[in-house]
């Protein structure tokens, strides 16, 4: 028997093609400041909470929920389409569907917190802002 015969089939590992690794790879870059937008968003609608809730309880309503509501959704919401696209990318492109959802689970975790520390450094290491209960017109 000759050595190519006792090796067996060869066996296919990485992408497929290049067009689908560029692709996703692509994509992943570009979630990059959408994911940094979700958590600035979410750090913006804590900055909203907090500055209203005060005026709020003057006015005897509440402010309590909006960070959640307001940017916590969408932040949720980017999550889930990231990993949706990326994952639809990576298991159709990749020779073994599983490495296609760790790739897209790291990517979507990666840009995540790239996010978060977009976030940080523009807020000087707060990503949410703390509800004071006084209010100083």
């Amino acid at each position: 028997m000759r050595e190519r015969d006792l090796q067996g089939p060869p066996t296919q590992h990485g992408w497929k093609s290049t067009p689908s690794a560029v692709l996703f790879w692509g994509l992943a870059v570009v979630g990059l400041p959408i994911m940094a937008g979700a958590w600035l968003w979410l750090s913006l609608a804590s900055l909203e909470e907090a500055t209203e809730q005060p005026k709020a309880v003057v006015a005897g309503t509440t402010m309590a929920g909006t960070t959640l509501l307001v940017g916590g959704n969408p932040l949720a919401l980017t999550h889930v389409l990231g990993l949706v696209v990326l994952g639809a990318v990576a298991v159709k492109g990749r020779c073994h569907r599983w490495t296609g959802m760790i790739a897209t689970l790291v990517a979507v975790a990666v840009a995540s917190a790239a996010g978060i520390a977009f976030v940080l450094i523009l807020n000087g290491g707060q990503l949410l802002t703390p509800v004071s209960g006084s209010y100083a017109p």
